[in-house]
């Protein structure tokens, strides 16, 4: 069985190996394609345009690569039970509402509230 830690180091690897894809190593790769005569230089601009875009999902949430891994990455992290902020800001928000009732419940009968 993999450790918290395991699966934490794994799912940060995972984003870093993402985040690898930059402009450059997708400009790289076409311009290689153009040197070999393969696509025009018009054409490679609109591949490497296509290529970013697929990966960053434009267009459709979560559809890229990137929303993927993303998505993944939060599923390892709640198998951890990590939990997100949004779910922690839910329950400190509740515990305060608790402690305002308890607080009201607690007071001596006809004293004004602080």
């Amino acid at each position: 069985m993999t450790s918290v830690r395991d699966g934490i180091e794994q799912a940060v690897l995972l984003s870093i190996g993402a985040a690898s894809l930059t402009r450059e190593r997708a400009e790289a790769a076409v311009a290689e394609l153009v040197r070999k005569g393969q696509v025009g230089g018009d054409e490679g601009a609109a591949i490497v345009e296509r290529l970013l875009a697929r990966v960053r999902g434009e267009g459709s949430p979560g559809e890229g690569l990137v929303g993927r891994l993303e998505g993944g990455v939060q599923g390892v992290l709640r198998e951890f039970g990590v939990v997100t902020r949004a779910e922690l800001e839910d329950v400190q928000l509740r515990l305060m509402e608790l402690e305002h009732r308890i607080g009201l419940l607690e007071r001596p009968a006809g004293t004004p509230p602080a």
